[in-house]
């Protein structure tokens, strides 16, 4: 981990090189042929302060070289700026009003805007102004390197579920190119005032097809600058703009000379998070193995013999301190009961409840520093998840996951993990949780109020790459490739220890890491504890500023 005085003294420079970076060649008179680069940075994961920083400092070099030799492609003007990351803004619909407004980095004259996030690689700005160059400014256009669904996927909101497959949607870490009058227009449909566009759902799971279908459904090509017959806005496949470097598109794709790549994703393998200014490698401070995690199993008596026999034969040997929570106590597994009957939507209080027999049953345990609340259908890489937490402070308030969003575009919105991909949490987070938060209802959505509570007390959800809810085949390949996967949820219509084998086996644990068969576990909590937890009352969060915390009256968030 970067200590604070390094953090602090990154976001000085970040904001220094932006300053430098707005400021290049902005001559008087006519206004100059603008190119606006967009880096999309986030508060956390820490090691993201660090990649927009070696990004933006990449691009400076690069653009001051070509200008000391007069060689910057069609004359631009590049304009670089750093937008951080509040709440909502990873959605990139919700972050695209701060291009306007006061701000007025959307200018009139704008040709171009290059939005990248802070794992895209600039390989060749040089390259990407070349192309640009060559590229119509004035049609209504968007390029990036395009991924397609194989089948109907929840992940996407079940979008074309007809014909998926002929939908094109941009990698976003890869980076995607805007003409400046498509994203004018798009910048004024999403404003807070506008009421004439429309969103296929609450829920916001992938912020890159949520942007292409938006824009597929509620903006229609310019007529006098575009040859396509059903006036829709389709993402353009460009081939400069790669999965990972080096990569080229398929020969049926591209027709010609393929050029370089310009711009290219970069994985965020724990291994890769550095910042090049510093000359080192970042090591992880927190070495974590399985042994380190307890993992907090939820199940219920329907599918003891289904569900539970496949775990056992994938990641739970990995899995030292593992617990099955279920709605009846099964000895033969064994399960603890929650005391809580099974029912058919959310489990909220199943959850809370697990949440304090899990601290009941870790007690004192020095070895136990996270706990992870699992689904029975969610295959896992304990070596992979125990390397991703060695980077992350388990001293902390921490809450890991995979990122979803409920009304981001709304004062109400929130974030929250997603429970099927497994939700991580350090164990003085768990006891806040006991403490602070409860259920509207016994069938909440749990996740979702786990989120929307530990928002209210202030913990961002930090959002975890290679962590998935849903299956292999409901994510493009090349995401898929790009990170190694940590996680994937539902057994149905799949193999799941043939997927396990092919995507999640691999890494070995470490030493003493291999658990023992769960029937040789003697789990300390008994049905009495469980119905003893369940009715105890805490306390409701208090109120706060800028916050939409749960009331001392018992009302939660309508969902």
């Amino acid at each position: 981990m970067f200590s604070e005085a390094k953090t602090n003294v990154f976001h000085i420079l970040l904001w220094f090189f932006c300053f430098v970076s707005c400021g290049l060649g902005s001559p008087e008179g006519d206004p100059p042929r603008e190119v606006l680069l967009v880096i999309a940075c986030p508060p956390l994961p820490r090691h993201a302060q660090a990649q927009c920083f070696t990004l933006l400092e990449n691009i400076q070099v690069q653009y001051l070289h070509m200008e000391e030799a007069g060689t910057v492609p069609g004359d631009y003007v590049l304009n670089v700026h750093v937008l951080h990351e509040l709440f909502n803004y990873w959605t990139l619909l919700d972050a695209l009003p701060h291009l306007g407004g006061e701000t007025r980095l959307l200018k009139a004259h704008t040709e171009w805007i290059i939005w990248c996030q802070y794992n895209t690689q600039v390989a060749s700005l040089r390259g990407l102004l070349e192309q640009l160059r060559h590229q119509n400014p004035v049609e209504h256009a968007y390029y990036g390197h395009a991924l397609y669904d194989t089948e109907a996927t929840i992940v996407h909101h079940f979008a074309h579920y007809k014909n998926p497959q002929w939908f094109p949607y941009p990698m976003l870490r890869a980076g995607i190119i805007f003409t400046g009058v498509l994203l004018r227009r798009l910048v004024e449909l999403v404003a807070p005032n506008a009421h004439n566009s429309s969103r296929p759902s609450e829920f916001s799971i992938d912020a890159s097809h949520e942007l292409a279908r938006f824009l597929f459904d509620n903006l229609s090509q310019d007529p006098a600058h575009s040859r396509a017959m059903s006036g829709k806005i389709i993402l353009k496949n460009a081939a400069y703009i790669c999965p990972i470097a080096g990569a080229r598109k398929s020969p049926e794709i591209v027709t010609g000379a393929t050029p370089p790549c310009a711009m290219h994703a970069t994985s965020e393998e724990p291994s890769g998070w550095l910042p090049s200014t510093l000359g080192h490698r970042k090591e992880p401070c927190f070495h974590t193995t399985g042994s380190h995690i307890y993992f907090a199993i939820k199940t219920c008596a329907k599918f003891h013999k289904e569900r539970i026999p496949i775990v056992e034969r994938t990641w739970a040997g990995d899995a030292r301190y593992r617990r099955y929570y279920s709605d009846v106590a099964d000895v033969s597994i064994p399960t603890i009961s929650t005391g809580i009957p099974n029912v058919q939507t959310g489990h909220c209080a199943k959850t809370m409840a697990i949440l304090q027999l899990s601290l009941k049953d870790i007690g004192e345990q020095m070895d136990i520093r996270w706990l992870m609340l699992v689904d029975d259908d969610t295959l896992l890489s304990v070596p992979r998840l125990s390397e991703l937490l060695s980077y992350h402070d388990h001293r902390e308030l921490m809450y890991l996951g995979q990122r979803y969003g409920y009304r981001l575009h709304a004062p109400d919105g929130f974030n929250y993990h997603t429970g099927g991909a497994g939700i991580l949490l350090s164990l003085p987070l768990v006891r806040l949780v006991v403490e602070r938060c409860s259920c509207p209802s016994d069938n909440a959505p749990d996740d979702m109020i786990l989120g929307y509570c530990l928002q209210a007390l202030g913990v961002a959800a930090v959002p975890v790459a290679g962590m998935h809810q849903a299956r292999p085949q409901d994510y493009a390949r090349e995401l898929l490739q790009l990170q190694p996967p940590v996680s994937f949820h539902k057994f149905w219509n799949m193999e799941p220890e043939l997927t396990y084998r092919q995507w999640l086996r691999g890494g070995s644990s470490s030493a003493g890491n291999r658990s023992a068969p769960l029937g040789e576990a003697k789990p300390r909590l008994h049905h009495d504890d469980a119905a003893q937890l369940h009715l105890r009352r805490r306390p409701p969060l208090p109120g706060g500023g800028g916050v939409y915390p749960l009331d001392s009256h018992d009302k939660h968030l309508d969902l």
